[in-house]
């Protein structure tokens, strides 16, 4: 317990940190008529570097740590795949890591540097977000589940990048970005819609459509038999995505196809998006000229509908919805940012409360219950 709290808390406060340093040098070297810092600032890289190794000599940390590592280590010992349904890009990078003989240290750092270099990257004219990105990776859910899924992961953060294909109708661009997701995790394919999303009108709708519609979303969650009668007619293109197996099971296992959730986790985000919806509005009076954040909003209204439909079925159903994950998380960091620079401490508390709580409440329950399920989301290391 006492180094998950040690890397977790000490993590988020060093990368917070780095990130308010090169915020607050760019603002004084354009305040005298410079230019914006460049991406390779020593800041971002050391950040870089730190989250890098944090996630290279970590050990049985996050739920499918077992999976990629048996994964690895076959291939190197026997040089063949051990599962034969892995992406092609995914199998290729693993397959070369593999043969030059590099430990598995490296093997788990090379996913972690596509992570938070593709994020940071994304926010390099943004840089006043990143202390409050540098936090909620650590102290939210991002960090275990990122580490977790390491294929998504790396897909939700390049989804980032590519909004800004979308915003400036890169669509062949985009289009070629999907196809090399694809590579990595097959679900990518459902990035090519959603290239689309921010192109219906939505820039003077009142507060009280997107308030309705998140509500909805809610209550047509509580009743998830209608979705199995919709994958029941839309199995082949379940299959499609490899979820095939999931959706079979809300014929074969009810129990686990229906999970019936409504605590913290699903609460904590539903409260963070009401916050959001309404101070939107003057969020975006105090970011008047960037294009990127009316199409990050509608992807995090998409995210959260999507994930509260899905919220009492099996969670892999909710990992389509997942790939939009990152834009919520910036959402999120563009709000408390808000809240901050007007001094509105009521609402801020709620908002960190609701964002840094995540990992200090599984800490304690994988301490309270020994050897449960929780026990993953503990940090450990094979070096000590």
């Amino acid at each position: 317990m006492v180094l998950s709290l040690t890397v977790y808390t000490g993590t988020a406060l060093v990368m917070a940190w780095l990130g308010w340093h090169v915020s607050h040098r760019e603002q004084r070297v354009m305040a005298n008529g410079g230019r914006e810092l460049p991406f390779g600032s020593w800041e971002i890289l050391i950040a870089i570097l730190i989250y890098v190794a944090i996630s290279a000599v970590r050990w049985l940390t996050s739920w499918d740590y077992n999976m990629y590592y048996n994964y690895y280590v076959t291939m190197q010992s026997m040089g063949e795949c051990s599962r034969e349904n892995f992406e092609p890009g995914f199998v290729f990078a693993t397959s070369v890591m593999a043969r030059s003989g590099l430990h598995f240290a490296f093997y788990f750092a090379f996913w972690a540097l596509l992570q938070i270099s593709l994020l940071y990257y994304a926010l390099r004219h943004r840089k006043v977000l990143l202390p409050w990105v540098a936090i909620c990776i650590f102290t939210g859910p991002y960090y275990v589940q990122w580490m977790s899924t390491l294929r998504q992961a790396v897909v939700e953060c390049l989804f980032v990048l590519m909004v800004e294909l979308i915003v400036r109708r890169k669509f062949w661009l985009y289009m070629l970005l999907c196809l090399l997701a694809m590579t990595l995790h097959k679900m990518s394919i459902v990035l090519i819609p959603l290239y689309f999303v921010p192109l219906i009108p939505f820039r003077n709708v009142k507060r009280w459509v997107p308030f309705t519609l998140l509500v909805l979303c809610v209550v047509l969650g509580s009743f998830p038999q209608w979705i199995q009668w919709t994958f029941d007619r839309l199995g082949q293109f379940a299959d499609l995505l490899g979820y095939g197996h999931y959706y079979r099971l809300f014929s074969t296992n009810a129990n686990y196809a229906f999970r019936g959730v409504m605590g913290p986790t699903r609460l904590c985000p539903l409260l963070s998006c009401f916050i959001l919806i309404w101070y939107y509005p003057a969020i975006r009076r105090m970011f008047p000229a960037d294009r990127y954040m009316p199409a990050m909003y509608c992807f995090t209204l998409l995210h959260l509908g999507y994930l509260n439909i899905m919220a009492n079925t099996t969670q892999y159903l909710s990992r389509p919805g997942d790939l939009m994950r990152c834009c919520f998380l910036i959402m999120i960091c563009y709000t408390m940012h808000y809240l901050w620079r007007e001094r509105k401490w009521l609402p801020l508390l709620v908002m960190a409360v609701c964002n840094f709580h995540y990992i200090y409440y599984e800490i304690a329950k994988a301490v309270i219950k020994t050897g449960s399920i929780y026990e993953p989301e503990l940090y450990h290391s094979f070096l000590f």
